[in-house]
């Protein structure tokens, strides 16, 4: 903190071999190819995949980690950093003078652009487009009251200059990591258009000055023009939305030809297999010294381990029961190094608070503890993750080992230690008849004391669907031991239902709410790769993002008051001390009231990589890839 406040088989479509020994091979993680390229995402399409591909074609205006740490990143960014004016009300942000391929300045105008667009997008009284929550992509970072509606207007007061009026005076430390950081330039004079056959234009104008919605509490603010029509920025927004989707044209729409990232786009298949070159023309540094980094898709853990051992792969990963056996020959006669990719990342089993059947037991604290207590974090990293991991036992990530912002609490230890005992004991004592080995049931329906609790229903069997991504062993091997433990010692029927990841993920994030409840999951974790959740927009942990009430990334619809107030403290601390101290205050608090059921946090992979490699340790703390570094000695 000190530092942050100073500061199957593989697709058919990979080539086989290659020309250039300077060509650097990624791995892909099994089934979860990037399906987005324009950075304004949904939620259904927030994933690691499209996060480690969007980015090194288009960067953010702040750029975050730096040789491993969870600190901001000043050489990669696009922007200066920010100042901070007028009691902390005031941000004004200045442009570096980087081009895009085309040869055109990065401007404030196409921060601008930006900004115009995602206020569209995130407008709550515009229509919604599709399955998503929002209209146009949406935002899968949007928080109700967060950016970019805790900005009253936004202006561009010179050629590489932008100014954002903000509705009350915010820590300046977190105003950085969590809502600048959700800011992309993007080149106006190429994207601004409402079809394939439009001229381009300044159809996104208008949204720049906004005003309160009358009527909100906590206030929402909205373009005074906000343009939501066929021909203003939520047309554009809605319009690159559809090009985005469109992954067969990524590799000949010429929308996609105009970056300012350190590649540019090469080759795309809709199976996954994506060939970026070096863009001959950015601005940054350090420029790439490979002569292509292609990321290759996997159906499966087992696949992508086969393609290590043939030597296709210059970055991989060796599942985690295959560790013990097969590193030493990796290292040894086959020639890779080994480097676990830790994270700024914990991992859980979402909850789905809206779920007719099951949400009204959700919502039992005691319930939560119990399933809690049901989960044997330390045997699951011994027996399924090569003794590799942390214990999560809150919303701050355990790596770094020294991780400042992780409050007295969590250090102590599990807040809720494996205990079968304990688990049948909170059933029991809240009116449930306990079957060891079959289905537990509500025997005493009510609201009183020792009853189940408000919604439940007489006789409601504990029967769970519990939802995770396919494609690796480890991950399988955890969920059947859970089932067998939660039905063996609590008669808590877990029925398991495994999708691909990218599937899983537009499940969970349909945007369940009371108004609108979703019935089509209960019970589910999108940790293919043993994390479930990385701090990437928002980089500080804070929990905004994820646990605040119609948040895109509030996945079950968690609500709690004091959450909220203690969440809305670490937004405001007005000194680095306050800072801290507000930080730890909120996650003593979810780490007892259990939004999420805690699971052991692995590395974002196992990786091995080709000993020659030179760059790539130590690996992106936010999941992060930036092959500019890479060198093939």
């Amino acid at each position: 903190m000190a530092a942050l406040v100073v500061t199957g088989c593989a697709s058919a479509n990979a080539p086989s071999a290659h020309a250039s020994s300077r060509v650097v091979t990624f791995a892909e993680q099994p089934s979860a190819p990037p399906n987005y390229i324009f950075p304004l995402e949904s939620g259904a399409y927030f994933t690691f995949a499209n996060g480690q591909f969007s980015p090194l074609l288009y960067l953010p205006l702040y750029s975050f980690g730096d040789a491993g740490k969870p600190v901001f990143n000043r050489s990669l960014s696009v922007a200066e950093p920010p100042v901070f004016s007028d009691g902390n009300t005031l941000v004004t942000v200045t442009l570096k003078r980087w081009r895009w391929s085309n040869g055109s300045p990065i401007t404030a105008r196409d921060v601008i652009f930006w900004m115009n667009l995602l206020s569209a997008a995130t407008d709550p009284g515009a229509p919604a487009v599709g399955s998503n929550s929002a209209p146009g992509p949406g935002w899968g970072a949007s928080v109700p009251g967060g950016f970019p509606e805790n900005v009253v207007s936004y202006r561009q007061t010179g050629t590489y200059t932008v100014s954002f009026k903000l509705n009350a005076a915010y820590n300046p430390t977190w105003f950085l990591y969590n809502e600048l950081s959700q800011v992309y330039p993007i080149p106006a004079v190429s994207w601004d258009r409402l079809s394939s056959t439009s001229p381009n234009g300044d159809f996104d104008a208008g949204a720049e000055v906004r005003v309160p919605l009358a009527g909100t509490s906590p206030a929402q603010y909205v373009p005074q023009n906000p343009g939501t029509g066929s021909s203003g920025a939520l047309g554009v927004a809605q319009f690159l939305n559809s090009q985005s989707q469109a992954t067969e044209t990524y590799q000949s729409n010429p929308l996609w030809k105009v970056v300012d990232g350190p590649f540019e786009l090469s080759q795309f298949t809709t199976s996954g297999f994506v060939k970026l070159v070096p863009n001959p023309d950015y601005s940054g540094s350090p420029k790439p010294k490979i002569s292509a980094f292609e990321e290759l898709p996997y159906t499966s853990a087992a696949a992508e381990f086969d393609a290590v051992h043939s030597g296709s792969v210059t970055i991989g990963y060796i599942p985690s029961q295959d560790l013990g056996s097969q590193l030493r020959s990796l290292e040894r006669t086959e020639g890779y190094s080994y480097s676990p990719w830790y994270t700024s990342a914990f991992n859980a089993l979402d909850f789905n608070f809206t779920n007719p059947t099951m949400g009204p037991i959700f919502k039992q604290l005691y319930f939560r503890q119990a399933l809690q207590s049901l989960i044997n974090q330390p045997e699951y990293i011994k027996d399924f993750n090569a003794g590799v991991g942390t214990i999560t036992n809150g919303p701050v990530p355990g790596y770094p080992p020294d991780n400042a912002d992780e409050s007295s609490l969590e250090a102590k230890g599990l807040v809720y230690p494996f205990s079968p005992s304990r688990a049948a004991a909170l059933l029991r004592s809240n009116g449930w008849t306990v079957e060891l080995g079959g289905t537990s049931f509500c025997a005493r329906a009510g609201t009183a004391e020792g009853q189940c609790g408000a919604g439940i229903k007489a006789h409601t069997p504990l029967m769970i669907q519990l939802l995770y991504p396919s494609g690796s062993p480890s991950l399988d091997n955890e969920m059947a031991v859970m089932k067998s433990t939660m039905q063996k010692d609590a008669g808590i029927d877990i029925q398991l239902r495994e999708e691909p990841v990218n599937e899983v993920t537009g499940v969970v994030s349909a945007g369940c709410t009371s108004a609108s409840p979703c019935s089509d999951w209960q019970l589910a974790t999108e940790a293919n790769t043993g994390v479930s959740w990385v701090y990437d927009p928002d980089y500080l942990p804070t929990g905004g993002e994820l646990f605040l009430p119609g948040s895109n990334s509030n996945q079950g619809d968690y609500s709690s008051a004091t959450a909220n107030a203690l969440i809305a403290a670490t937004h405001t601390a007005p000194t680095a001390k306050a800072e801290i101290q507000a930080l730890f205050n909120y996650e003593n608090f979810l780490a007892r009231s259990l939004p999420v059921a805690w699971l052991p946090t692995s590395p974002y992979q196992l990786t091995v990589y080709k000993s020659n490699l030179q760059g790539l340790v130590p690996q992106g703390i936010f999941s992060e890839v930036t092959p500019q570094y890479y060198q093939v000695s």
